[in-house]
């Protein structure tokens, strides 16, 4: 059944569905199985990037919906995000125009700095020397912002914001800034809520995306770590709210005031993770959920250590 997602309306003029399809590490036939099904259920809110390796694959299956006229562009949401061997200020233009070009779009939602780190230019994700050290550069974050503010001047995106950011370098932007940040994309779950984060880019008038709401299925090698999908307290609540224990989880971002995505290629889990617009949590079990963090983040961003910022 097609559900009417409730749009988020920010501060600074954003207007992004609660909930979005992250396309992470979906691959070849998924991709077309997991948007089909998405957007016949309601989904607009696309969540892409250049690292991703699949924005071809993802523009070819959008093309078709708004070729046949079955949607308009403008009733989608799509996010892309600037690679980090792209930070240099001459390399954003093109960076961006790629991601457009594959989504087969004339323009992005948003545009957001995947990470707040640049490394050497190169025709690989991750440049490294020999030594398997990364190669990182030194371009300045403010200049690589200003040139992501000329791409919302050429009408390339709409709006721009920043990904797995800390206050610091939020700041650090803010203080120089021409174009706010329209977003804050960030990982955020009830086993890692990162709310310190959250309540600062709040406070400077920024929305957040949570990525990885439900924790994430990556963590069972972690033997002293419980997954969110497994603590207690998201199945007992599972049970009294008579919700599955990941509608649970995306309940507990949305009722926090974030934007969530999360991935899934299968229709009904699809389906199913969109029926969390008919209950609320108790202020007392939100509470509760509070109170898991297990202070575990799932994706570490190990190859980017070592950089100054």
């Amino acid at each position: 059944a097609f559900v009417n997602i409730p749009i988020l309306k920010t501060v600074n003029g954003l207007q992004i569905p609660a909930i979005g399809l992250g396309t992470f590490k979906l691959k070849g036939v998924d991709i077309s199985t997991a948007l089909n099904a998405a957007l016949e259920l309601g989904y607009r809110h696309i969540d892409c990037a250049h690292l991703y390796d699949n924005e071809a694959e993802i523009g070819e299956c959008l093309s078709l919906w708004i070729k046949s006229g079955r949607i308009k562009r403008e009733e989608l949401f799509i996010t892309s995000k600037l690679w980090n061997t792209f930070h240099h200020p001459d390399l954003v233009k093109s960076a961006c125009e790629t991601s457009v070009k594959r989504l087969q779009v004339d323009y992005l939602d948003l545009y957001l700095m995947h990470w707040p780190v640049a490394c050497q230019p190169s025709d690989s994700k991750v440049p490294r020397d020999s030594n398997r050290n990364t190669l990182f550069d030194n371009v300045d974050l403010v200049d690589t912002w200003k040139a992501i503010e000329v791409l919302v001047d050429q009408g390339l995106c709409k709006h721009i914001g920043m990904s797995n950011f800390n206050t610091k370098q939020i700041d650090k932007v803010l203080s120089a800034c021409r174009i706010k940040p329209a977003m804050l994309q960030i990982e955020s779950s009830a086993t890692f809520p990162n709310q310190k984060l959250i309540d600062f880019a709040h406070f400077k008038g920024i929305p957040v995306t949570a990525y990885s709401p439900l924790g994430s299925p990556y963590l069972h090698f972690r033997s002293d770590v419980v997954p969110l999908m497994k603590q207690p307290i998201i199945w007992e609540l599972a049970m009294k709210y008579n919700k599955t224990p990941a509608q649970i989880a995306l309940r507990y971002g949305i009722q926090r005031g974030l934007c969530v995505i999360f991935k899934s290629k299968t229709p009904e889990r699809l389906a199913e993770n969109l029926q969390i617009f008919d209950f609320e949590i108790s202020e007392e079990d939100m509470k509760r959920l509070n109170e898991i963090k297990n202070g575990c983040r799932t994706l570490k961003g190990a190859a980017l250590r070592g950089h100054p910022e």
